[in-house]
């Protein structure tokens, strides 16, 4: 990396504030795909022109729209600028209503042969992001408009739990990589998002161990050894911030300092714990994956 003027270029945690990436995610993505050449100071200090602003910024919303970071860095800006418009073009709208409608009729065939025609389609890791959320969403619309009774969003609830179960399966790829175990405390019941994330972090590069939902946290954290896992991930959507705080704190003091806790969830920020990782998004959660591939090589 060659020592330039810095006049009109950012230091590191500036660029993280305008980007949304963190600075050990920068790092990496430097370190490992050469995502930019930041400029030094004399004394060695990374500096940012306006320009790999610019690039980070649709390298981030790249790897939001499902790419993968290693085959995106590799291609100049404009290549990467071309490739999100040329994509947000082409993307067809799913099919929510066909199935919201058969999941009103309860015709449970008709249902099963739409998301499953979805999953084939888009891959697990794209259907997870691009079909499973906005259906669940819909789901909950159209329950809380009395389009569909509590039989029908159970039984759309329960085809998406089936289909991203199934996709859960690590092959001998995955053997090597960083293990990351999957559960919900005692009285977190709400597991589809949990199996989501699940699914986005095997696409990642992760193997993911999935235990469910509503354990105990001890058995978290004995899960989470045993295994010698990298990350134990949680979700919390229902527990009383109060609650959820003592049980984070507990699942952090249990855990040794080797294994991270992530948290993801809607409930995720409400209770900010020293050494605990909240998740807001899919994309932090495959960088937060990619950040351990990269330490663990």
């Amino acid at each position: 990396m060659a020592t330039e003027d810095h006049r009109d270029t950012y230091a590191v945690g500036r660029v993280a504030r305008l980007t949304g990436i963190s600075p050990d995610l920068l790092r990496a993505w430097e370190r490992r795909y050469q995502a930019v050449e930041p400029v030094r100071t004399e004394g060695g200090t990374r500096r940012y022109r306006p320009s790999d602003i610019e690039r980070l910024r649709l390298l981030k919303a790249a790897v939001e729209s499902g790419y993968r970071i290693g085959d995106v860095a590799r291609l100049s800006t404009q290549e990467i600028s071309e490739r999100l418009a040329k994509g947000e073009k082409e993307r067809d709208p799913a099919p929510l209503e066909e199935v919201l409608s058969s999941l009103e009729r309860l015709d449970g065939v008709a249902a099963e042969q739409q998301i499953s025609a979805q999953m084939s389609m888009l891959g697990p890791v794209r259907f997870a992001r691009d079909f499973a959320i906005p259906l669940l969403h819909a789901i909950g619309e159209a329950w809380s408009d009395d389009r569909l009774c509590v039989a029908s969003e159970h039984l759309g609830s329960a085809m998406l739990r089936s289909l991203l179960g199934s996709a859960l399966r690590p092959t001998a790829a995955h053997r090597g990589a960083p293990i990351i175990v999957f559960g919900t405390p005692t009285g977190e019941r709400h597991e589809i998002g949990l199996l989501i994330a699940a699914v986005t972090a095997l696409g990642a590069g992760a193997n993911p161990l999935y235990l469910g939902a509503d354990l105990p946290a001890q058995e978290l954290v004995n899960a989470a050894m045993t295994t010698k896992a990298r990350a134990l991930a949680i979700s919390a959507v229902v527990s009383k911030p109060g609650d959820l705080a003592k049980t984070i704190a507990n699942l952090r003091n249990a855990l040794p300092t080797a294994i991270e806790l992530w948290v993801g969830g809607p409930l995720a920020r409400t209770t900010p714990i020293d050494d605990v990782f909240p998740i807001d998004s899919l994309a932090q959660l495959e960088q937060r994956v990619d950040l351990l591939r990269i330490t663990d090589q």
